[in-house]
């Protein structure tokens, strides 16, 4: 009896380990694909906000290369600070139409904006609206702003000023900024490393679980403005 009571506790032994051993397994092998799902969803993200910056352009009153002041819509690029995340507002072109055929202009309002979720309390999202470039007024948000990243914890650019990466806002249509493109935008997002129907948990730090990526884009029609400063041959890149 006592051998038998032995053999069972040692088989039972092995049983534990080798269930904890499997349960280690699935747990990396989720959070692996975890991580992998969030890193596509990111890349995805930042390669569409770049082609929309690296196609900005404004139009000035002396702008003869796009229509200056016999123009017959407004452009913007406008940076606005404000909370822990950043709102971007430009105007693009060579956009392509929706549908074949289209008579839509391939020149579009676009606007990025970090929300509150209506899905998720507590968290946010990053949204995108777009709109033909047909509007007057560029202060309102586009009718059709939709979720483009969901959880994000902040939403962060930074335009170039000639000598170093700028923390201020950009306003194309006032100030220093006027009728002007930055050279370039550092782009920055941070998002929950959880997937949608991963609730916070209570215990978690608050920097926990985040995954970011940046980007820096040049513009390409930011060689038609000129630089709010002059270059500094002492800038270090980091």
């Amino acid at each position: 009896m006592i051998e038998v009571i032995i053999t069972m506790s040692i088989l039972m032994a092995l049983v534990v380990g080798v269930a904890s051993m499997l349960r280690s397994s699935i747990d990396v092998k989720q959070a692996l694909a975890r991580e992998s799902r969030i890193t596509h969803r990111l890349s995805l993200a930042i390669n569409k906000i770049t082609r929309d910056v690296e196609q900005a352009f404004i139009t000035g009153l002396n702008d003869e290369h796009r229509g200056g002041a016999n123009r017959r819509f407004k452009t913007i690029f406008k940076i606005d600070k404000s909370g822990g995340s950043d709102k971007l507002y430009l105007t693009v072109s060579g956009q392509l139409p929706n549908r074949k055929d289209s008579q839509q202009t391939d020149a579009q309002f676009i606007v990025y904006e970090v929300r509150d979720a209506r899905d998720s309390p507590g968290r946010k999202h990053l949204y995108r609206g777009t709109s033909p470039l047909v509007l007057d007024d560029l202060k309102a948000d586009p009718q059709n702003m939709r979720v483009f990243v969901r959880n994000i914890k902040s939403f962060k650019l930074r335009p170039w000023r000639g000598d170093d990466w700028s923390d201020d806002r950009w306003d194309s249509s006032r100030g220093e900024w006027r009728d002007k493109l930055p050279q370039m935008v550092r782009i920055e997002i941070e998002t929950l490393a959880k997937d949608d129907n991963e609730a916070p948990q209570p215990g978690d730090p608050p920097e926990s679980g985040v995954e970011s990526v940046k980007s820096i884009v040049r513009l390409q029609n930011a060689r038609f403005m000129k630089e709010i400063k002059d270059i500094n041959s002492s800038v270090r890149w980091y």
